[in-house]
């Protein structure tokens, strides 16, 4: 009877330390957030401009420093925070952060959550550099992945889960064909083509607080997606064209199907949680569009790769980890630091991870 309760109270004890964790981690995301960042441009000034009656995508009465690029669906969602303050938003949206990463480590540990696992892991993301540059500057990269997991994880509001992580479609291009090749296989073609309608569907119903608030917002938003600035994103788009031009985008684009046909081959062998993982692990290497907080994305593969390792595989992600973390503080310390020079971290995580897997084979 012991043997049987002991995962329970383990399961007890993890959930207990980790919603502790979660409330420290708040409160200290709270003073890495600043102002006038990307929530201030993206989120939280569309979403004021919106319940007080003005354009989501008109920022300039608010003097944001970029336009706001988002897609509408995120507006849709999370518009009440256009009734706080800018400061109250930011902590509310510090600890929404903290939360998503506390709900990854439990929708992924599932069965296994441990209290070791846990206290691990939580170090693992909590501290993890792309999450901390997320929550510094206000990013939405973090729920992308939950909303992703949490399509995996329930039918309920499925749809809708995916219509918000679309918010960001660069960065779910390869989950979304995962979900859609296993629905295909599942019930046909008709499932595939039912589940984008339901997708569809869902954004625009995320969409409806600015057609109430403001009707007349797609122009605005047409206009603010052409100013959005490009810049040298730490992508291998961007690193192949500058090394070699023109056949640095061919390069890229030879990848990028490489990629696409082992992201269907992944979904085809793997379990749907494993798979997923990948998937949203590959896409920083896909888009050519892609900041470094978006590499919070590593962490579904991070979080699924230690659960389940041996104590051999946790040492080796615990060395690869505190090596990674090392450079990248290096890369933040220096002058200049520039976003590129983090292209080469999604390689090291997913290649830490790949020598796992086929350890474990």
């Amino acid at each position: 009877m012991s043997s049987a309760f002991s995962p329970r109270l383990q399961k007890i004890a993890a959930l207990l330390a980790l919603a502790l964790i979660t409330v420290f981690a708040s409160a200290f995301y709270a003073r890495l957030v600043q102002p006038r960042k990307d929530l201030y441009n993206e989120l939280w000034g569309p979403a004021y401009l919106l319940v007080h009656g003005q354009s989501p995508y008109n920022t300039a009465p608010l003097h944001a420093n970029l336009p706001a690029a988002w897609l509408p669906m995120s507006i849709g969602a999370f518009f009440p925070l256009g009734w706080l303050g800018e400061e109250t938003a930011a902590r509310v949206w510090a600890a929404l952060s903290a939360s998503a990463l506390a709900c990854l480590l439990c929708l992924l540990q599932a069965e296994k959550m441990n209290l070791p696992n846990t206290l691990a892991l939580a170090f693992l993301v909590f501290f993890f550099p792309p999450a901390l540059d997320h929550v510094h500057l206000g990013q939405f990269s973090l729920v992308v992945a939950l909303s992703w997991v949490l399509a995996q994880k329930t039918n309920f509001l499925q749809a809708a889960w995916m219509a918000l992580a679309l918010t960001k479609p660069h960065l779910g291009i390869l989950a979304l064909l995962g979900f859609l090749q296993k629905e295909k296989e599942r019930g046909g073609l008709r499932a595939a083509l039912l589940l984008m309608a339901k997708i569809a569907a869902a954004c625009i119903l995320l969409c409806l607080p600015l057609f109430i608030g403001y009707p007349q917002w797609i122009p605005d938003f047409i206009i603010a997606q052409r100013q959005n600035p490009a810049w040298l994103y730490p992508s291998l788009y961007i690193v192949f064209k500058r090394m070699l031009g023109a056949w640095g985008i061919a390069l890229w684009a030879l990848s990028a199907l490489a990629l696409a046909a082992l992201n269907a081959r992944l979904w085809k062998k793997l379990p749907a949680q494993n798979a997923l993982a990948w998937s949203l692990a590959l896409a920083p290497l896909v888009t050519p569009y892609v900041g470094s907080w978006d590499f919070v994305l590593l962490l579904p593969l991070l979080i699924v790769s230690y659960i389940n390792a041996n104590w051999k595989g946790k040492l080796f992600l615990w060395v690869a980890y505190l090596a990674a973390w090392g450079m990248m503080a290096k890369i933040q310390m220096s002058v200049p630091s520039h976003n590129l020079y983090y292209w080469w971290v999604p390689l090291w995580f997913i290649g830490a991870a790949g020598v796992l897997s086929f350890r474990n084979k």
